[in-house]
């Protein structure tokens, strides 16, 4: 076994050319549903550190430059608390859920927001699109406690720093602020046995799962579950991940009504496959001003192209909160009634580009600032949108580069690099919106994903002819060993 590490930490060593303070050793993916994966062979035992003894590793380590960690060392690692008894047993770290900040709440919106208007100026302004950049955020947030170095400033900038370190509080503020909108009506007496339905639902929902047996530091379980009050669901990815991936498709689609029934399709998760971080998010609200139905037309709509269009069109004349700016006009349309803070605001640019161009979370502050109330009268299209996207290459495209990068990727602090580092493999994406007369369903998932790399994408091996036409010899061999099992020579293959 010592030899076996120090062949992938020597190996590890010569590929990054002595740069790396960390010996890296085989490396593994990770995707949002996050998804992380790690390399081929049998899993860790939590608690239980594989490899060298700790002097052995120790002189080998001195011996490349590098500087061991408590949990290369072999310090052992306390083993998560285990909650059973649901769809898939959960480890919970030992911290409780963080006072949240509510005055704090604002900051995380707007990181969240500058987030949002960097990554809609990666989308085409043309088409039709939906994405939930609160559901990224807070998948990106799980995986950030256990980045280390460029990689973890990376995200840093990227996100605006949501879900940096010492914004737990703020984070918890956000989830518990969005939850609170559900809300019921007090005048409602359901029937003997039924439970009373919400006027209005928003559910914001964080799991992670994780390979069974793979090392999780407790610091990392700590931060998940005093900032997210989210635990690690256990899965066998090596032994079934097919079993696995519906487990976790099961779990979105329960937090999000059905509306995102599949999001991991065949070959997102594999027997490489190590942790996966997933969030979802489910909303359901009328407007205060319903439109009324009979009001709805078809009427002309100009489409990005400029070509003219029959849409069917609602209407209704309210009281609105409504601002007419410089390249703008825009509405605030507000959902869920008393005791709701949901809203929803619709922008008509003169120009979409150049307007998206200079948007940002203070920008749009200073639009709704600007919004007064008037009798508006209001048409606007129904409309529905179904988006579905792996982010991987947009978030690499904005500067978050390193954390899908085999030979950069620092995310130790997740399990230490036990048994094996850990990079993102894929960042996928799914929302979808519908817009009526009544109000507004949506729903978005977010998963990152990660599988098991010995460093990048193999060579295609060169072509050749081999007929075995002639008499031949075989050695059945134990390739660990290289000891020979069976031999023999075949020059007839008819004859017995």
């Amino acid at each position: 076994m010592f030899a076996d590490m120090s062949r992938d930490i020597l190996r590890s060593a010569r590929r990054s050319g002595g740069h790396r303070s960390t010996p890296r050793g085989l490396l593994a993916t990770i995707a949002v549903a996050v998804l992380v994966g790690a390399c081929a062979g049998s899993a860790a035992t939590p608690g239980v550190t594989p490899g060298a003894t700790p002097s052995q590793l120790a002189s080998l380590l001195a011996s490349l430059g590098a500087s061991p960690t408590a949990a290369q060392m072999g310090t052992p690692i306390p083993s998560p608390r285990i909650v059973t008894g649901g769809a898939f047993d959960v480890a919970m770290g030992n911290a409780a859920l963080t006072t949240p900040d509510l005055a704090g709440v604002a900051t995380a919106g707007a990181a969240i927001n500058d987030f949002a208007f960097d990554l809609l100026r990666r989308q085409a302004t043309t088409a039709n699109s939906c994405t939930s950049p609160a559901s990224i955020a807070l998948a990106l947030a799980m995986v950030r406690p256990g980045a280390r170095g460029e990689t973890a400033a990376q995200m840093d900038t990227v996100l605006h720093s949501f879900g940096a370190p010492g914004q737990a509080a703020r984070i918890a503020a956000l989830i518990e602020r969005l939850n609170a909108q559900t809300l019921y009506d007090p005048l409602e007496t359901p029937g003997p046995g039924a439970s009373p339905q919400p006027v209005v639902t928003l559910n914001v929902s964080d799991q992670v799962f994780s390979q069974k047996g793979m090392t999780l530091l407790p610091d990392y379980l700590d931060a998940l579950s005093s900032s997210f009050g989210a635990g690690v669901g256990v899965l066998d990815f090596s032994t079934d991940p097919e079993a696995a991936r519906q487990t976790i498709n099961d779990w979105v689609s329960r937090n999000t009504a059905a509306r995102i029934p599949q999001i991991l399709q065949s070959g997102d998760i594999t027997t490489a496959t190590r942790i996966v971080l997933a969030n979802a998010i489910y909303l359901n609200a009328g407007w205060v001003h319903t439109f009324d139905a009979g009001k709805t037309a078809s009427r002309a709509f100009t489409t990005a192209a400029g070509s003219a269009v029959q849409v069917k069109t609602m209407a209704q004349q309210s009281w609105l909160s409504y601002a007419a700016g410089t390249g703008y006009r825009a509405v605030d349309l507000p959902l869920g009634g008393d005791g709701s803070s949901l809203s929803m605001t619709i922008i008509v640019p003169d120009d979409m580009a150049s307007f998206v161009a200079g948007l940002s979370a203070a920008r749009l502050a200073s639009i709704v600032e600007a919004e007064k109330t008037y009798d508006v009268d209001l048409t606007l299209p129904r409309f529905s949108a179904d988006f579905r996207v792996d982010l991987a290459d947009t978030l690499k495209a904005m500067g978050m580069s390193d954390l899908f990068d085999d030979a950069k990727a620092d995310l130790s602090g997740i399990n230490g690099n036990l048994p094996e580092p850990l990079v993102i493999a894929k960042v996928i994406h799914q929302a979808n919106i519908d817009v009526y007369e009544q109000g507004t369903t949506a729903a978005a998932a977010t998963v990152v994903i990660g599988r098991a790399t010995t460093g990048g994408e193999p060579a295609l091996p060169p072509k050749t002819t081999f007929h075995v036409d002639h008499p031949f010899l075989y050695l059945l061999r134990e390739t660990t060993s290289g000891a020979v099992l069976f031999m023999g020579h075949i020059g007839n293959p008819t004859a017995g």
